[in-house]
């Protein structure tokens, strides 16, 4: 009987090729719940990374919002050149420039300076000081070079303003 038995297991092979399919199949099974689960914890982790990086673009659309209505609120706009950015300046103040003449460009080392002149007629002190004022917390990065204050002849209480600014860019 025992003869028998193992005739049939050892030696018959349709035995022999089940069993080996059999426990192939239980391996590939395994093997495929173990990288199942890997691939679920990595897809976790890319889910919870991407909700992240959506709450921190919602807190810069956010941010945004607010710096272009703050921006929008103080009457500034982005600048185009060193001319544009001090008529919008200007205009904020409530004053005329009787001349605004770009100088050109000057390049330092990274940074390209436009220059450009402006004179005012008929301003009294608190225009100016407040024209200065502006001028340094612009948020265009203006550079004052150069400034004269003269007094008018027909009207003391009235300046004469000379200024050389300068608009400081990359590039």
């Amino acid at each position: 009987m025992k003869n028998q038995a193992r005739n049939i297991l050892l030696y018959d092979k349709i035995i022999l090729v089940l069993t080996f399919a059999i426990l192939l199949t239980v391996i590939l099974a395994v093997v495929s719940v173990i990288y199942k689960r890997s691939f679920e914890d990595k897809n976790k982790q890319l889910r919870n990374r991407l909700s992240e990086m959506q709450s921190l673009s919602k807190d810069v659309i956010r941010i945004k919002t607010v710096v272009e209505s703050k921006e929008t609120k103080i009457g500034l706009k982005k600048a185009a050149g060193i001319v544009s950015a001090l008529e919008q300046i200007l205009k904020t103040q409530g004053l005329e420039a009787r001349i605004i003449k770009p100088l050109g460009q000057t390049k330092s080392d990274e940074f390209t300076e436009d220059n450009a002149e402006l004179e005012i007629d008929g301003a009294d002190l608190n225009a100016i000081v407040n024209l200065l004022y502006k001028i340094d917390i612009s948020p265009a990065p203006l550079k004052l070079k150069a400034a004269s204050v003269r007094s008018s002849f027909e009207n003391p209480d009235e300046f004469i303003l000379r200024l050389t600014v300068s608009l400081m860019s990359r590039g």
